[in-house]
């Protein structure tokens, strides 16, 4: 009898202390849940002109345009002597994913615009936000030129398609709108 009720008093503590753990081991999961989903973040972005909203899964229409218009400026705001300068900052925010993709085509393109002499503005007129996809679609004019010769404005759209793996913003990659045909 008396081993009996040892047992009982073992098996007893035993299930206590299974549920000690188990409870410890849920309130572990769920406050590491917690700090996953809703830890903070400090960005320092560009020259950030409105107020940004960012969570672990998405941003604010604000913040995809002013980074669309930074990353517009540091591709399309080129002189030779900032050219590498300029791609160099760029290529930081390439998605891995897309970075063997750009980067030869930014290191093409600096080495034409060197060779070339050639510096470019870009003045933007309008910005289309679409967050669900985010893309931006920036039009304005486009002015280059060759030396200390101004060649005419052109007006130009553009896209940046962007993501956001992992609660960081990057660039996937720069588009200009292709004239459309017409009939």
């Amino acid at each position: 009898m008396k081993t009996s009720n040892r047992v009982r008093f073992f098996n007893k503590i035993l299930i206590g202390f299974s549920s000690l753990v188990t409870v410890f081991a849920l309130g572990f999961g769920a406050s590491t849940v917690y700090l996953a989903t809703h830890q903070e973040r400090t960005l320092l972005p560009p020259n950030m002109e409105s107020a940004i909203t960012v969570s672990s899964y998405a941003v604010s229409d604000t913040y995809l345009s002013e980074m669309a218009e930074y990353f517009l400026a540091l591709k399309l705001n080129v002189t030779p002597e900032n050219v590498v300068r300029n791609y160099g900052q760029l290529l930081n925010y390439v998605a891995s994913e897309h970075y063997a993709s750009v980067q030869p085509l930014l290191a093409e393109e600096a080495t034409q615009i060197k060779q070339q002499k050639i510096s470019s503005v870009f003045f933007i007129s309008s910005v289309n936000v679409s967050n669900e996809h985010f893309a931006v679609r920036i039009t304005g004019t486009l002015q280059k030129y060759v030396g200390s010769r101004a060649l005419a404005p052109e007006p130009m759209t553009y896209f940046v398609y962007m993501s956001y793996p992992s609660g960081t913003l990057a660039l996937n990659r720069i588009a200009k709108q292709t004239k459309e045909p017409t009939s």
